[in-house]
Formats: structure tokens, sequence, C-alpha cells
């Protein structure tokens, strides 16, 4: 049984640096690793990052997918597009993983009607390669903290599971954990239910991929924070204002139907990756995320583990006005492509 108890070893072994929030006149460097399959709040997410990269706040570096289903590679890359970011490097994985089966109500259809490369997730290199190449290019934090990679993730951990059991290679002479240590500040990861969430019926990101979630957890040798929030934000509901073509605005209302919005788990991991310091946010830093085989987890306060915090709410925090600047980000027009310039028109309509 793997369970996230044998962490203290792996403490001992990578002493985590802290955290060093970017200046404010400097972007944030991302990976955003999304699975762009069962929720549409992954494409929320990523277009709140594209947003923030056009407002000088952000600087993406890879967008990489965790799930298999043969879609989502090309819907990540279809709204890359849109922002005018297609060359944004996209892995996916090549071993196991989710069930590929787990299907889309979206991906398949915004990858038809904005068509990109790659075109199948079988045409996308392999994630673990993407990594290790944008690692590698990467300043070492220890000489410029905050040039460090914050690793985002909306999905599975199948992608850092896959990384941290890289060798050595042409791309890098370090191990999979070495590299990390060396090129990462901070691991944002949206998964799990917080204070606890053991019912193995109710969906939670960990459980497509529970032993990636496990292994992860454990082996991961920088800070972690982990979030749940966002259940009480609602968001997308300003969407149907923005232009027919956007790909965001149809992949919502694919998904959502006749619903008018959509909680916003990985809108808010997002935000808050890049904006550490918004007066949102509270950190606890006292505990461990305990992962357990089935994908449910507990935050536990002993033994404590001192790469893993949790995100939570700040005193006072008016949930209304995460809403609006979530809605307001996620609506931005493309600064590569402003509203009502035409080349982004979708090619057919299922």
């Amino acid at each position: 049984m793997v369970s996230a108890l044998v962490v203290p070893a792996l403490v001992l072994a990578f002493a985590p640096q802290p955290e060093s929030p970017a200046p404010a006149d400097r972007p944030a460097p991302i990976v955003f690793d999304t699975d762009m399959d069962t929720d549409c709040d992954d494409v929320g997410a990523l277009a709140i990052l594209h947003a923030l990269a056009d407002a000088g706040e952000a600087e993406i570096l890879a967008t990489p997918v965790s799930s298999r289903f043969r879609y989502s590679a090309p819907c990540t890359a279809a709204i890359n597009e849109y922002y005018g970011r297609g060359e944004l490097p996209i892995g996916v994985p090549k071993g196991g993983g989710a069930d590929t089966n787990r299907g889309s109500r979206y991906a398949k259809q915004i990858a038809a009607r904005f068509p990109a490369r790659p075109a199948t997730n079988e045409a996308a290199p392999d994630a673990v390669r993407v990594y290790r190449e944008v690692l590698a290019a990467r300043p070492d934090v220890a000489d410029d903290p905050a040039g460090g990679v914050v690793v985002t993730t909306v999905g599975y951990c199948t992608n850092l599971r896959d990384l941290l059991a890289s060798e050595p290679d042409e791309i890098s002479p370090l191990s999979g954990p070495e590299l990390v240590q060396a090129k990462v500040r901070l691991w944002v990861c949206m998964g799990g239910r917080y204070p606890e969430h053991r019912d193995p019926a109710v969906y939670g990101n960990f459980k497509p991929d529970p032993f990636s979630a496990v292994v992860a957890a454990r082996d991961w040798p920088t800070p972690i924070v982990f979030t749940g929030l966002g259940q009480d934000v609602l968001t997308g509901q300003t969407l149907p204002d923005t232009p027919e073509r956007n790909p965001v605005r149809q992949a919502y209302e694919l998904y959502l139907g006749d619903k008018p919005a959509r909680p916003s788990w990985d809108p808010i991991a997002v935000l808050y990756a890049v904006r550490p310091d918004a007066p949102f946010w509270h950190v606890r830093e006292q505990g461990f995320n305990e992962i357990f085989p089935n994908g449910t987890n507990a935050w536990r306060e002993e033994p404590d583990d001192p790469r893993h915090r949790l995100l939570e709410w700040a005193d006072g925090t008016e949930k209304n006005a995460v809403q609006d600047l979530l809605n307001e980000l996620m609506t931005r027009p493309p600064a590569a492509r402003p509203a009502g310039e035409p080349g982004s028109e979708p090619t057919a309509a299922d």
C-alpha cells in the first residue's frame, strides 16, 4: 500500500526551498497541466491564464495534457491558437494513466471546429520530454528564485509521476527529481476536497489516476499548495457576451447546456499561481495532505510535512469579488486577436 505517510524520508532527501512570489513587474513562469476532458473549468482556467499572460503577469511555458482522451490535446491547442499562442508546447502521457474512454462533452467538438496541431493526442509528444525540455531551459531556483517555474495542475498527476521517474538524458544530466528541485519553485495542485474527502462515489481529481496522485504528492521535492476552493464561486455566465467564434464560450455551452455557470476550481488554482499575494487567500502550512489509494484524501495536522500547504479563503473574502474577477479575465478578448477581427471562425458546428 502506497501512502503519503512515508513522506518524511523524502523531506530529508530534498529539502524544499521556500517559494518566492514573482515581483509585480515580472511575469510568473507557469506550466499549466490540464486534463481538458471531463469538466469545462479547465477551459476557463486556460482562458484566464492567457488573459494574465496578455497583461504581462504570467509567462506560459507549456500546456501539457494529463488526459489520454485523444481530443484533449487538440482542444488545448485550439484554445492556445485562439489566444495567439499556438506555438506553446503540448505533451501527453505515453504510458499509463486515467482511462482513455473517460470522454468529454466538448473536447472533440472544439478540436473539430478550431483545427490546430497536434490533431490528436497520438500526434503529440511525450509530456515528460516537454517537461524536461522546458525545465532544463530555465534558470536554477537557487540563482533566480523568482524565475523558478510554478507548475499548476488542474487535472491528473500522471505527467508529474512520469517526470519524477525520468532518468538523465540528452536534454539534461539531471534525474526527474533533481531537475524539479533545481528549476521549480512551487507546485499548485487543484485536487482533493478539504478538510477531507472519503466518499469513493463522489468525483475528485485524484480518482482517475490515484496511483500518480499518491506518488507525486509523496515524492515531489518542492513546496506544494493544494487547493479545492471553487465549489461556491460560479463563473462562465458572462461568456455569452463574447464572440460566437470564441472556443471558450463554445466549450462552456457544450458542457453546460441550459445551465448558466460552473464552479471555479481550476480558475482559482490559476489565479493563485499567478497572484499568490491577492487578498483572497490564506495558506495553511501545518499538516499534510494524505491521499489514499482510491483517490480520496484528508488533510492531517500531524505529522507535519513542510512541503504540503493548503489554500484556504482569507477571513472576510468576498467571493462575489473573486467571481467577478474570474469572469472578467475569462471574457477578455485575446490581445493578439482583438474583438471583431476575423481569423478564428469555427470551421464547422457539430
